[in-house]
């Protein structure tokens, strides 16, 4: 029996399961654990659980996008312009650089806190890529 097939089966089995009276449920939980598979113990907490939805919902995995576009390109042009200071120095650089930023580029209050608010690592891994090509160059 594949997921979807126990999924729908379970559905159904919910509803049996709670307009069932009390003496019915065994019964019900030894079908249910028979043609599904499940641990008689796993199958109480499905049919006790919360009212199964249409589909589930999952939620969705892996990282967030940390950093916009605009906040790589500004930290790259602060980086080349100061001088290629490392990721410590060019952190306590950016404060002071703040006025020459907002000059140059049109940066939103939620933008600018990102880029001050950002880590050394996190600055180290936008700017390996061009760490690379200025490596070549030299």
């Amino acid at each position: 029996m594949g997921n979807e097939a126990k999924w729908q089966y379970f559905r159904v089995m919910y509803e049996r399961y709670h307009k069932a009276e009390r003496k019915a449920r065994p019964g019900l939980l030894d079908e249910f654990c028979v043609t599904t598979g499940y641990h008689r113990k796993y199958a109480i907490r499905l049919l006790n659980g919360p009212r199964p939805e249409k589909e589930r919902a999952r939620r969705p995995r892996g990282r967030k996008l940390g950093y916009g576009k605009q906040v790589t390109s500004i930290l790259t042009t602060v980086w080349e312009a100061a001088g290629y200071p490392g990721s410590v120095r060019r952190k306590a650089l950016l404060p002071s650089w703040m006025p020459w930023i907002r000059k140059r580029h049109r940066l939103s209050k939620p933008r600018e806190q990102e880029l001050l608010g950002m880590s050394t690592r996190p600055m180290d891994r936008r700017l390996q890529s061009r760490k690379r090509e200025q490596k070549r160059k030299i």
